[in-house]
């Protein structure tokens, strides 16, 4: 039987979403310790997440499926012991039947991540959840992502190795708003390249500050010139729904 499994994890515990070869106990991706606590139930199966999360990103509804053994039936029990032992970094909100064609990449038609910033007096305690920051517009903000909504081919904002994949990518809504002393910048998409969240936030933020313009954000969008390759901190990223 096929599985959907909806879960949420810390990022800064992990070195990743992906399986590396260098893993240990110590040294985890999110897939491998869900891989290692699900061979505790006797269930040997290959992880296949929506997408991939670099060292440090975060996601509140990450998305994947397994296929289950014949003698798992029982979901919710299935899913008590999974969160025992995945406690307290990874936490699996559901698991549901699907059809045995579902594939957790492929069928996903939108993907949306937040940008967390906090820009009021230091807290350590964000520092691991939120890119402290100066005072923003958040207006001038919220106007200068729009630059990204629609159709483009987003090869000047990715990081290189990536793999083979093409550049182009449709970003159906994009913006910035306030909660109190934190700012989130949020992007609608069909899918992102590597690293293209971070890098298209760390332009936004050279533009606030008056670093770039208006006109550099859209001539790097088209791919006249590079103007910022910067990648801003991972700590502040969020992958937050899956659409299928």
């Amino acid at each position: 039987m096929r599985v959907k499994i909806t879960l949420s994890y810390d990022g800064s515990s992990f070195i990743g979403f992906q399986i590396q070869k260098n893993e240990t106990k110590t040294l985890q991706s999110v897939a491998g310790a869900i891989t290692r606590a699900l061979k505790r139930v006797n269930i040997d199966a290959t992880v296949t997440g929506s997408g991939r999360t670099d060292t440090g990103v975060h996601a509140t509804h990450q998305v994947l499926h397994i296929d289950l053994p014949p003698f798992w039936n029982d979901l919710k029990k299935l899913q008590s012991h999974l969160n025992g032992f995945l406690y307290p970094h990874i936490f699996i909100q559901s698991i549901t039947p699907v059809s045995s064609s579902f594939h957790a990449r492929f069928d996903a038609k939108k993907r949306l991540y937040r940008y967390v910033l906090y820009d009021g007096a230091y807290q350590p305690f964000l520092a691991n959840y939120a890119l402290h920051t100066k005072p923003l517009d958040i207006i001038k903000l919220n106007d200068y992502a729009q630059v990204f909504v629609g159709f483009h081919n987003f090869e000047y904002f990715k990081k290189l190795g990536g793999g083979a994949t093409k550049d182009e990518r449709t970003i159906f809504k994009a913006g910035a708003y306030r909660h109190k002393n934190l700012i989130v910048i949020y992007f609608l998409g069909d899918a992102f390249l590597r690293s293209q969240v971070r890098m298209m936030c760390g332009s936004l933020l050279k533009a606030c500050d008056g670093i770039l313009s208006y006109e550099d954000l859209i001539a790097q969008r088209d791919r006249q010139m590079k103007v910022s390759t910067t990648l801003i901190p991972a700590c502040g990223l969020y992958l937050s729904r899956v659409f299928y």
